[in-house]
């Protein structure tokens, strides 16, 4: 298990989609909260935490992992009365998310707050410098990289995808190929990511 918030998925997600170069949400960001709440829980279905049973998200009993937001994730996922699909836990965590693994990485010192610079439109202002450009690049070669390397690289770029994001040069859209290379708990919270970010952009425009 990846012991903090900057070497986890949902870090990788933050650096490398959530943010562009400039510490800035990109223009198509309306859908990236739904993103950082999968991100979370594709995380914890990698570790053996999440798993499926007869279409819902359920957490194993037992272990707890390091990462704090993951954690707080996981306690909620335990203590809710009744089971949720990945649907209903996307949408559910993703509010709030941004603030989760914004303030853990800032207190990691990867990230730093700055000051929303008007009069530009809050679309385009920028909220964060970037501190650790290293741990940023590798982000971004990993999702660059997912065609031939790790499990989290495939599902880093699925996440993007699914959320409208395109990097490198690709097309903006989720690969079949990578859906159908994820464990079935990680396909299902895809899934329900590329639902979210769909709906959101449907109500936006009616």
């Amino acid at each position: 298990m990846k012991t903090d918030a900057t070497s986890s998925l949902c870090g990788d997600f933050m650096l490398a989609v959530y943010l562009d170069g400039q510490g800035r949400v990109p223009g198509y960001g309306t859908g990236l909260g739904f993103g950082l709440s999968g991100a979370m829980l594709m995380e914890l279905a990698l570790d053996g935490f999440l798993h499926t049973v007869d279409g819902y998200l359920v957490a194993a009993h037992g272990a707890q992992p390091q990462n704090r937001a993951l954690g707080e994730v996981l306690v909620r996922i335990r203590s809710s009365r009744n089971p949720r699909t990945a649907s209903e836990w996307v949408r559910a965590l993703s509010v709030g998310a941004h603030k989760r693994l914004s303030a853990g990485m800032i207190a990691e010192g990867v990230l730093v707050r700055t000051p929303t610079r008007l009069p530009l439109p809050t679309g385009l202002a920028r909220r964060y410098d970037v501190l650790d450009g290293e741990r940023r690049d590798a982000a971004v070669r990993s999702l660059a990289s997912a065609a031939d390397s790790s499990e989290r690289s495939v599902a880093l770029a699925a996440l993007a995808g699914a959320c409208g994001a395109a990097w490198g040069g690709r097309e903006r859209g989720g690969s079949e190929a990578m859906l159908r290379s994820l464990s079935p708990a990680c396909a299902q919270i895809l899934t329900a990511v590329a639902a979210c970010v769909w709906l959101g952009a449907l109500s936006s425009w009616t």
